[in-house]
């Protein structure tokens, strides 16, 4: 090969550094953007309003980077509604906490609106909300440094954010903003060891699966997903074909804690006379075997309202919320219900009186209880939307203890 040089004019030069920097632009945009944005360049629609509608990063890590993972036993999400001295919006921050000590908890990520969250054990995966209340899916380290943004199949809507901890994947159903879209509560899985990839639709009988309501089970990638008409499903979302039909159930309440069995409800064969019916499913077999609960609070009159069974094991013990409606004001309590009755087991402060939701622990050994303080407001958030303000308490199942009261809804333990 000749190694003679040829004359550049200076014109050639300016082209070149020209052609140079609008590659390293394009390279900066595929990064940035991924290939919507690509597409709009090409056909010379990229202006600054369809910038603003594409995903984009809106959140910041307020961890140090570092070597380690940091450890926190709990996660909550504190969303502000109130703003700061020039009339900006406060941001809301996802919180670590331990189950010992101050109930002063850690900040972890915060963002304008943060619309949910779940947590894996390196890292947080969380959803933000876009001016035009699109999501955004952003990926944050528990060692530090900036979050990173998951490639979306288009603008649109996640919601129900679980995650598989042990195999490192999240999933979330989608749905377009444009009707025209094929997504529509769209099931996917994305895998964030391969940052490279981008989120893949679940696969069911007949294609994409549409989830009303779907989880992991415990300690597996596999997944159970409800769909609109009812049908449950139990399926492998990394293997095309491998889906089992679970037969037709009212709901998901949930895994049977230390047992590969899901807890459903039933539909009733009078529906609004007889009583709910209850039954479990071996996820193995798929063989379902109808849940007799313990009794526990039956409502009396309409000033009281229990919430939907938390079921603990078996032998059908449960929690469950019971809420009383007197005169304007409304206290709530967690009753406890076993083959000797049922108790109270844990009743909030009374400034924080109302009780959202409960959730157990991973280790079937505590609560963690979602609370409001009376009077509240509603946060107007476009998904998902929540009264504030809001706290969670960290209690003893056994005692009903208060360990301690952390700022936040939306416990890392219910995901």
């Amino acid at each position: 090969m000749s190694t003679k040089r040829r004359h550049v004019s200076a014109k050639q030069t300016a082209a070149a550094a020209a052609a140079a920097a609008l590659l390293a632009g394009r390279r900066f945009a595929r990064r940035l953007y991924g290939t919507l944005t690509i597409l709009a360049v090409l056909a010379g629609g990229l202006t600054a309003a369809n910038l603003a509608k594409l995903p984009h990063p809106n959140s910041t890590s307020a961890l140090a980077r570092s070597s380690a993972t940091a450890d926190f036993a709990l996660y909550t999400l504190q969303r502000e509604t109130g703003t700061d001295t020039v009339g900006k919006k406060k941001p809301d921050t996802i919180r670590g906490t331990s189950l010992t000590g101050s109930d002063e908890s850690t900040v972890i990520v915060s963002a304008p609106r943060i619309q949910e969250y779940a947590a894996l054990p390196s890292a947080l995966a969380v959803v933000t909300l876009n001016d035009d209340n699109t999501s955004s899916l952003e990926i944050a380290s528990l060692a530090g440094g900036a979050p990173t943004l998951v490639q979306l199949p288009k603008p649109g809507t996640i919601e129900k954010l679980h995650v598989a901890g042990s195999n490192h994947l999240i999933g979330f159903t989608f749905t377009s903003s444009q009707l025209k879209d094929q997504y529509r509560k769209t099931l996917f899985v994305y895998d964030i060891n391969d940052p490279s990839g981008a989120p893949r639709a679940v696969q069911g009988i007949n294609g994409p699966v549409s989830a009303a309501d779907w989880h992991f089970v415990p300690g597996t990638a596999t997944l159970v997903a409800q769909t609109d008409d009812q049908s449950m499903f139990l399926i492998d979302p990394l293997s095309t074909g491998k889906v089992s039909p679970l037969g037709t159930h009212d709901g998901i309440l949930g895994f049977v804690p230390g047992t590969n069995e899901l807890a459903v409800a039933d539909p009733e064969p009078r529906k609004g006379l007889d009583p709910t019916r209850y039954s479990t499913i071996n996820l193995a077999t798929g063989t379902p075997t109808p849940l007799t609960l313990a009794d526990g609070v039956r409502p009396k009159d309409l000033t009281t309202t229990v919430g939907k069974p938390v079921i603990l094991d078996r032998s059908g013990q449960y929690l469950q919320v019971v809420t009383k409606h007197d005169a304007g004001n409304e206290s709530s309590v967690i009753s406890l219900a076993d083959k000797n009755g049922s108790r109270q087991l844990y009743q909030p402060a009374p400034a924080w009186s109302s009780i959202m939701d409960v959730c157990i622990s991973p280790a079937a050994d505590y609560l963690a209880i979602e609370t409001t303080a009376p009077p509240y407001a509603g946060d107007e958030y476009p998904v998902r939307p929540e009264l504030s303000p809001m706290r969670t308490d960290l209690v003893n199942l056994k005692t009903g203890t208060v360990l301690k009261e952390v700022a936040g809804f939306l416990p890392s333990w219910c995901g």
